[in-house]
């Protein structure tokens, strides 16, 4: 029998007198690992002397009902409210508003200070040595990875969990086994994915030829229905993908297709993977049932607890046979290896995570893991995520509320929020705390997102702004189309550094999420900013509310600023001038008072420019960018055409635009996974516009014909001299022919 600790999964003892250690069988020692000494370990561990938790969680893992259902607490489940304890265990948001939980949730002050006397304490070594330091590391290891399953109510009978880096490369890990199998098994990879996929699940489709993106969930629905119909074929491995929560909308996502899928589909295999990155931030994840759960979820634990900073791939063991044929092994997935003379090797075979997790794990970031999960229970109840979907759902109501209620002057809205129209805030089933907005002027001009962030942050508020890594939703709420985007692409827009505003149309938006440790407060800041930056103050009556959660006590309302400086809207730089009639139709001109400034006297009246020029946001010194170039587009498409061009610019132009033409409406009208009979056609086109093209080329090159030469005559002979042979009419023609050759070999560059 080995001795471990009673608290070695456990948060850290409060003191270092703890009662003798509880003997419990190794886990290790099956596998042939050695096992912990009792005469070894006393001197290796230490409970650390510093009280810094009163909680701790068994060290045996009893399973516990993690409650994912989207109902309110009981009144038993409820913890301190958070304002009790945020300035305590959050010190780093004193003075400032953070509002991207989305992008990563915040640490509290506990965890760090139980992981760092947890490291301080305890000597860990690596897990693949076979120390008594090692044999440590590697059981808690092993005890952590249970008990994050249940924390997603997955029993590790029927579920694996493989530590990755983040939900990204969970996603790659999947893609790269599914290819080694369909290699190994002769079977092609269909994949279908979400239009609200982030980008790195549309970037899977690049690793298969079949492939096939579903617009609307109705489209998902008529496909499970029909039997997969639309979907992968008989003798081909289907995989489809999909997002728990909209990264941008904060949406969520039907999580019953999963086992429909499994029910209906019959003629092809077909496994699910859920990105789980954004809804399990917010949300209770239930895996309580295997046969309706994902084949495999993507997670980060950052976005949960702030740190460490590791991710998870969750495996349905019923499914886990897709990735056992992955060619690629590292240290510690193997059992023996051969490297001289033979290429033969031996995995391992005794777990998923054995034969997936290469190279040494972050032993230390899965304590941290541990820790986190503690201070979760303790500062948000039992059932943490249940509390936080709820307080995060009705502080998301509250948020969508008071942009929506924040108006100009004359009542145009100062948000135009992107909200899907089957989805209501305060409802956590379907939507999160996440609102994506662009702020408009009175004259319903837009103002650039990047221009919004910057000055919020100027402010202490910290939101984001830009595409937030999700193309369909951009072009979904947007309304940019591929031919559209393609030519912002054209004309020098990127992702890394945008062009804000295009076409009349913004290319990202300003997106607020929020997390367990927002408050009321962080609500009214973002408010109070908008509104005296952008609508000079004319919302304070919506300010002075005392604005509650239903699970907490009223806010205070807030101090009087100070005296402010008046800014006008429009003076915000590098806003560019949209017509009102074309932003917004119902929006009417009223009398034009000063051009360009907005009559702030008057409810109902608003100046508006007579002309872009007029409008006093555009700076004359700054240079503006170059209007869109159809023939900017051709040239970095095809630049094997670019010295023809050069050449034959005004032959070429009528052919070069009927290409453009031609490509605008492939993009516009065939879909976005052709058919064959559209592909066929689209490979004709483009080899007509080839030889047309070419056939221009040939004619403006052709090199005329040289004019026949004078018929030389020959001088006439002294008197008794006879002709010689090869007289000089001979020699002439013989010479004219040479010449004729040698100058068509030059004429055509031979």
């Amino acid at each position: 029998m080995d001795i471990i600790p009673a608290h070695m999964n456990d948060a850290v003892h409060t003191s270092s007198n703890e009662s003798p250690p509880k003997r419990i069988k190794s886990t290790r020692a099956a596998s042939g690992r050695r096992t912990l000494n009792s005469v070894h370990f006393s001197s290796h561990y230490q409970a650390p002397s510093t009280p810094v938790s009163d909680h701790s969680s068994d060290s045996d893992l009893e399973a516990e009902d993690y409650a994912t259902d989207y109902t309110s607490p009981d009144t038993s489940e409820m913890p301190d409210d958070v304002e009790e304890f945020r300035d305590r265990e959050y010190p780093q948001l004193k003075g400032k508003t953070y509002l991207d939980h989305g992008g990563t949730t915040l640490y509290a002050k506990s965890l760090v200070e139980e992981f760092s006397a947890d490291l301080i304490s305890n000597l860990y070594g690596n897990p693949h040595s076979a120390s008594t330091p090692s044999a440590l590391a590697g059981h808690r290891v092993d005890t952590i990875r249970d008990r994050a399953l249940r924390f997603f109510n997955a029993d590790p009978e029927h579920f694996d969990l493989v530590f990755v880096a983040n939900a990204t490369a969970a996603i790659k890990l999947v893609i790269d086994c599914f290819k080694d199998y369909a290699a190994v098994s002769n079977t092609p990879v269909w994949y279908g994915y979400h239009k609200d996929a982030h980008t790195s699940l549309v970037g899977v489709r690049e690793s298969t030829k079949l492939h096939r993106c579903f617009a609307t969930d109705e489209e998902v629905d008529i496909w499970i229905n029909s039997g997969g119909l639309g979907g992968p074929r008989a003798r081909q491995l289907g995989l489809f993908a999909y997002p728990g929560q909209s990264n941008m909308s904060g949406r969520r996502l039907p999580l019953n297709w999963c086992g429909r899928i499994r029910k209906s589909f019959h003629k092809a295999a077909t496994y699910t993977l859920l990105d789980a990155a954004a809804l399990a931030s917010t949300a209770p994840l239930d895996l309580s049932d295997p046969a309706t759960a994902p084949d495999f979820v993507a997670l980060s634990f950052y976005k949960i607890f702030g740190f460490p900073n590791i991710g998870a791939l969750i495996v349905r063991k019923e499914s886990a046979h897709v990735l056992e044929s992955r060619k690629y092994f590292g240290g510690g997935t193997v059992d023996m290896v051969i490297a001289v003379n033979d290429t033969w090797h031996a995995k391992k075979n005794s777990s998923i995570h054995d034969r997936l997790e290469d190279g040494t794990l972050p032993f230390h970031s899965i304590f941290a893991l541990d820790h986190g999960m503690n201070v979760h229970e303790r500062l948000y109840g039992p059932n943490p995520m249940k509390f936080i979907s709820h307080h995060t759902s009705q502080l998301g109501k509250q948020l969508y509320n008071s942009l929506s209620n924040l108006t100009h002057s004359n009542g145009l809205p100062l948000c135009r929020i992107y909200k899907d129209d089957n989805t209501t805030y305060g409802d956590p089933s379907v939507q999160g705390a996440t609102v994506p907005f662009n702020v408009q002027l009175a004259d319903g001009s837009m103002v650039p997102y990047e221009e919004v962030e910057e000055a919020a942050d100027d402010q202490g508020i910290f939101v984001r702004s830009g595409s937030l890594c999700n193309p369909g939703g951009m072009a979904t709420y947007l309304n940019w189309s591929p031919a559209e985007m393609k030519a912002a692409y054209a004309a020098g827009h990127r992702c890394s550094k945008p062009t804000q505003i295009m076409l009349g149309k913004p290319t990202g938006v300003v997106r607020v999420s929020l997390g367990a440790m927002s408050i009321a407060a962080d609500v009214q800041n973002l408010i109070r900013f908008l509104d005296n930056t952008y609508c000079h103050g004319a919302n304070q009556a919506l300010l002075s509310t005392p604005m509650s959660l239903a699970h907490s006590t009223p806010l205070s309302p807030p101090p009087s600023p100070g005296p402010k400086t008046t800014i006008s809207p429009l003076n915000i730089p590098h806003a560019l001038y949209v017509p009102p009639q074309q932003s917004n139709p119902g929006l009417t001109q009223s009398t034009p008072g000063r051009p360009g400034i907005p009559d702030h006297t008057s409810s109902d009246s608003t100046a508006l420019p007579q002309h872009p020029s007029t409008h006093p946001t555009l700076e004359p010194e700054r240079a503006k960018n170059p209007p869109w170039n159809p023939q900017d587009y051709i040239n970095m498409r095809k630049p094997w055409e670019a010295e023809m061009r050069k050449h034959h610019a005004q032959t070429y132009h009528n052919v070069g635009m009927e290409i453009k033409v031609h490509e605008l409406e492939d993009a516009s009208t065939f879909s976005r996974n052709p058919t064959p009979s559209v592909k066929a056609r689209k490979f004709g086109r483009s080899v007509v516009n080839l030889l047309r093209t070419k056939s221009h080329f040939v004619e403006s090159n052709r090199v005329p014909p040289l004019p026949t030469p004078l018929p030389t005559t020959n001088p006439p002979l002294p008197p008794g001299e006879l002709p010689r042979e090869g007289s000089n009419s001979q020699r002439s023609r013989k010479s004219a022919e040479k010449q004729r050759f040698q100058d068509n070999v030059d004429a055509l560059g031979l």
